[in-house]
């Protein structure tokens, strides 16, 4: 006899990326101070999704949102740069660190910022 349920199982899989960091911002990812993690809108950033495990050399973190903006300044504009560069006294100085880390000014496909919460 032949049942008439049929049974479907769905699995989710979260990836799990390794991206390079400054060494002073891991620590200030682990203790909660950096929560947006910014990164040029292109492969392989473009393919994290929410959910997903970001891998530093010594932290893990897990991305609970993704927005995406035009450019830097956008981004500055919209983002707390607190959350962003920690150690920045203000603005500019924040828009300085960001222009040293990202090699394009204006990526042709924008901005990415990656809200992040540190895991054990």
């Amino acid at each position: 006899m032949q049942s008439l349920y049929k049974t479907e199982v769905f699995i989710t899989f979260r990836a799990s990326f390794h991206y390079d960091v400054k060494p002073e911002w891991e620590k200030d990812i682990r203790e909660g101070r950096k929560t947006i993690d910014v990164r040029i809108n292109a492969q392989p950033y473009a393919d994290v999704n929410k959910g997903d495990v970001i891998r530093y050399r010594s932290v893990k973190a897990k991305v609970k949102k993704i927005r995406a903006y035009p450019g830097l300044s956008d981004l500055l504009a919209h983002e707390d740069y607190r959350k962003i560069v920690p150690e920045a006294k203000n603005h500019q100085e924040a828009l300085q660190s960001l222009l040293e880390e990202i090699t394009h000014m204006e990526p042709p496909h924008g901005i990415l910022a990656f809200e992040i919460e540190s895991v054990k």
